[in-house]
């Protein structure tokens, strides 16, 4: 079960401090209420004001990753282009609905199923740290796959924006790494869609002296770097 601990103080930091030091956790181990705060009123300079927090536990979950990449299995040339033909017209349908005119193209290449969306209005596609896209990619991934017995896996993106944020996020990752280790301390990154948090814990995953879990809910998910 998790901890819960209230925390009094002047202002909102000495508030949560009180919290954590009575829960025995860091910042970055609890999410944060406030259930009190001080009203601002009239004649109230003398008042004596406080703040009242409440910090929760956030429960781990350790998102597992594996030492090797899963091994994806070449499809046959017709369900490739089954899945193809279904993905653009479900696409092109999709757009429509939406009142967007964008372009589609498409190529198999390392065993996948590549489709590139491009246009004007594509960013509405990606979406607020890319949670359209990422939800838009598994809309898609299971109507391709259904009732199939060969898998064929679907990968889209918007104007190269998985590539570049890949590129952001593993530097990113090296980096933060680079600080755990130096300053001996755990650092939780901000929220992150499964697909970006996939990419952290692959770029450490072989680092001999840090490791990565997931913490919280989506879509508040987080990956925590520490020391092992």
């Amino acid at each position: 079960m998790a901890k819960v601990a209230e925390g009094i103080g002047n202002t909102y930091e000495e508030a949560v401090k009180d919290a954590l030091s009575k829960i025995g956790l860091e910042k970055n181990q609890v999410s944060i209420e406030m259930i009190e705060e001080p009203k601002k009123r009239f004649f109230s300079i003398l008042e004596h004001r406080t703040v009242k927090v409440r910090a929760t536990e956030i429960e781990v979950v350790e998102e597992k990753t594996s030492n090797k990449f899963t091994e994806i299995k070449e499809a046959p040339a017709e369900d490739v282009e089954a899945a193809r033909v279904k993905t653009s017209e479900f696409l092109n349908e999709y757009f429509e609905k939406m009142g967007v005119k964008l372009d589609i193209s498409s190529k198999y290449e390392d065993k996948i199923l590549k489709f590139d969306i491009s246009g004007e209005k594509a960013g509405i596609i990606i979406g607020y740290r890319g949670e359209n896209l990422e939800a838009l990619q598994l809309l898609v991934s299971t109507i391709v796959n259904r009732k199939k017995e060969n898998y064929v896996k679907v990968l889209l993106d918007v104007e190269g924006y998985r590539q570049k944020r890949v590129k952001t996020l593993e530097e990113l990752a090296t980096k933060v790494a680079h600080t755990v280790i130096s300053k001996r301390r755990s650092i939780t990154l901000e929220p992150m869609v499964p697909f970006e948090r996939r990419v952290i814990h692959t770029t450490l995953q072989n680092n001999p002296k840090v490791k990565t879990e997931s913490i919280g809910v989506e879509p508040y998910r987080k990956v925590v770097i520490s020391l092992k």
